[in-house]
């Protein structure tokens, strides 16, 4: 099983292609954030390499970190603490992506009940962190700025329940929704955080139609 926190070659081709559009397009950050992962990390990296950036102020916020995910599927079910369990499971099923969603829809429904308190962060506190650190951006960015932010599915899913008053099971449909390295972009003001648009991901389609993937 590959290392969770680090990106695969497939990654590393999304986020030049992300880089190489933005400069097609001539979006270029003012600022740009990055959760304290290592896979948000490299692609940031990657992305910015891609756009021949260097000098751009860069700051690291762990707010934007993702959820324990492998926490979580160990509590929901304990012999997934060891992966190869999870992985041995997954590979005799005889339908392996429904188990998959069997497994993380389980795990995430009692994580988000409120009834258990064993993980090693609530629902509610990885709630608010994302929250806090949408509104660091809010409060420190001016109206000129273009802000980019390198997170995850999890970490954007919350920002999209804050904005569209969703319940929790809407909000993870919207995770499973997410393309990996797609682009979600936000409008801050005084009226408050407006969405534009969710899991952009036109960088990979028509002849980069092999790099789009979910999960």
């Amino acid at each position: 099983m590959e290392e969770y926190d680090a990106l695969s070659p497939t990654g590393i081709e999304q986020a030049k292609l992300l880089g190489a559009s933005f400069l097609q397009r001539n979006i270029i950050p003012t600022k740009v954030i990055s959760g304290a992962m290592k896979r948000h990390q490299q692609t940031m990296e990657y992305c910015l390499e891609k756009m021949n950036l260097s000098d751009v102020e860069k700051t690291t916020n762990d707010d934007w970190n993702e959820f324990d995910h492998r926490d979580i599927i160990a509590k929901y079910e304990p012999r997934y603490a060891d992966l190869n369990e999870l992985k041995k499971d997954i590979f005799l099923d005889k339908s392996p992506k429904e188990k998959i969603t069997e497994v993380l829809v389980g795990a995430v429904t009692r994580w988000t009940s409120g009834q258990h308190h064993d993980y090693n962060e609530s629902w509610t506190t990885f709630c608010e962190r994302i929250k806090n650190g949408l509104q660091k951006i809010e409060d420190e960015a001016k109206k000129e700025d273009i802000v980019f932010v390198f997170s995850s599915g999890g970490s954007i899913s919350v920002i999209m329940q804050q904005i569209l008053d969703l319940s929790v099971q809407k909000t993870f449909e919207m995770q499973l929704n997410i393309a990996n390295c797609s682009i979600t972009k936000l409008r801050t003001s005084s009226r408050g955080t407006q969405l534009l648009s969710f899991s952009d991901y036109a960088h990979f389609e028509g002849e980069h139609k092999k790099w789009l993937t979910y999960k």
